[in-house]
Order: C-alpha cells, then sequence, then structure tokens
C-alpha cells in the first residue's frame, strides 16, 4: 500500500498542503458566481441608467438629480449576495470534501480580489456613460459618487482600488452574515430581531462605504475628498481596514458553525 505524500508531512504541514487546494476549489466557485452575477448586473444597470434619462427626455417628466449610484452604488450588494448564498450553499459539501471553513473564507476573500478590480472597472465607465447621456440630453446631472473626480488618472485608479476592495469587503460581509444565523439560529432574538444581528455584521460595509465616500454608508460624504493624497490615503487605508475586519469576522464566525441546520 502506498502512503500520500501528504499524509508522510507534519502536521501543520500537512494542513498547510491541504488548505491550499480547498482555497483554489472554493474561489473559482465564487469567481465563476462573482462573474455570471455582475454580468447580469452590469447589463441590466447599464439599460436603466441610459434608459431613465432617455424616456424622460422622449415622454417628458421630471428627473430631478437621478443618478444610478444614489441607490448605494447597488453593484455591492451583488458581492455581498454572492458571498452569502454560495458559502451557504457549498460549506457541507466542501468541508466533507476535505477542505475547511477557514479555506471557504479564503476562497471568498480570494476571488473577491481577482473579480473586484472589472467591478471597479465598470463603476468608472458607468459613471462617465451616464455623464455623457445627461449632457447629450442637455439636463442635469449631479455627479457620480466616486472618491476622486473621474477626470484625472489618479482619480480613475483611486475609485478602481476603491471599489475592488468595497467588493472584497461585502463578500465576506455576507460570508459572516450567513455564519452569524447559523451560529446563533436557536437563539429567540435572533429570529425575532434579526437586525440585532445582520447590523453590527456591517460594520466592515460602513467603513469601506466612507472610506470611498460611496454607498448607502457613504452618502452623507457624497462629494468625494478634496484632495488627491488625502482621497488616495483614505480610501486605499479605509479600504484595507474595512477589508481585513471582514475577513476577521467572516474567519471568527464560521469556524465553530455547525454544518447541521
Amino acid at each position: 500500500m502506498t502512503t500520500s505524500p501528504i499524509r508522510e508531512l507534519p502536521a501543520t504541514e500537512r494542513a498547510q498542503a491541504s488548505h491550499r487546494p480547498a482555497v483554489r476549489v472554493a474561489r473559482r466557485r465564487v469567481v465563476r458566481s462573482l462573474l455570471l452575477s455582475g454580468a447580469w448586473f452590469w447589463a441590466i444597470w447599464t439599460v436603466f441608467v441610459a434608459g431613465v434619462p432617455a424616456a424622460v427626455d422622449r415622454w417628458g417628466g421630471e428627473m430631478p438629480d437621478l443618478t444610478y449610484d444614489l441607490a448605494g452604488a447597488p453593484s455591492r450588494w451583488v458581492a455581498f449576495a454572492v458571498g452569502a448564498i454560495v458559502s451557504g450553499s457549498m460549506l457541507r459539501l466542501h468541508v466533507a470534501a476535505g477542505g475547511t471553513r477557514a479555506s471557504v473564507v479564503d476562497g471568498v476573500l480570494r476571488a473577491a480580489a481577482l473579480v473586484g478590480p472589472a467591478f471597479g472597472v465598470m463603476t468608472v465607465l458607468l459613471t462617465l456613460g451616464e455623464e455623457r447621456v445627461y449632457a447629450a440630453l442637455d439636463l442635469h446631472w449631479k455627479g457620480g459618487a466616486t472618491p476622486l473626480p473621474l477626470d484625472t488618472a489618479a482619480g480613475v485608479v483611486v475609485t478602481v482600488v476603491g471599489e475592488a476592495l468595497v467588493v472584497v469587503t461585502y463578500a465576506l460581509a455576507g460570508v459572516a452574515v450567513v455564519a452569524g444565523f447559523r451560529r446563533f439560529i436557536h437563539v429567540r432574538w435572533v429570529l425575532f430581531f434579526p437586525p440585532l444581528l445582520v447590523l453590527p455584521l456591517l460594520v466592515p460595509c460602513a467603513i469601506a462605504d466612507l472610506a470611498t465616500r460611496t454607498g448607502l454608508f457613504g452618502i452623507p460624504l457624497r462629494g468625494g475628498y478634496e484632495t488627491v493624497l488625502v482621497g488616495a490615503v483614505g480610501t486605499v487605508v479605509g479600504g484595507l481596514a474595512a477589508a481585513a475586519l471582514a475577513a476577521v469576522v467572516a474567519h471568527r464566525l464560521l469556524r465553530d458553525v455547525p454544518l447541521r441546520p
């Protein structure tokens, strides 16, 4: 009988060797889900962004300062939903196949980090496209919710990086919310007052929104930073802090989640 090379390694190295392929499996699944969900979202949202002002211009009516990001830059909620749904659906099979709860979280983190820049690029393109549509129709455009204006390369880069960190944070927050409900499902106050559990787990999301001046929590700060340096530092440092906090919370909550409902 032959012995697996992994089993011949010390316990620590054996755990690391089995962790890496499990992370890759989780990452690939989350990447596929993010890309598919993102493609549907951006296609539908692009039609909405271009179609609403065109319809108002064609058939008349009022459209005071309507912009797509007034809805809280909704693309981040796609990442949140994917993080919650995929982690919840794959957890039992993933662990049964030799993975761990930690590899699920790490897979979500890496997948969001890979797809996040694409969401950032789409945010920039849709914001610039919306501005062109409003200008062509001679309608007032309130301006996009970005940490810096998009008329410079620095503004574009900072916005893309900020949105990528937002996607990571929201995807991990989705994992944390599902893990929280699974851990505390037997507690009566969680069943009857779910906001008492969900709202604290959205603290990393609030930090990411405030750092990037976007999203629902960033609406009071809409307009972005006044200087490029402050904007770059605030967006990147705040976004990294939010993503790191979301990762810690997701790991801590998921590590003791029961596999059976």
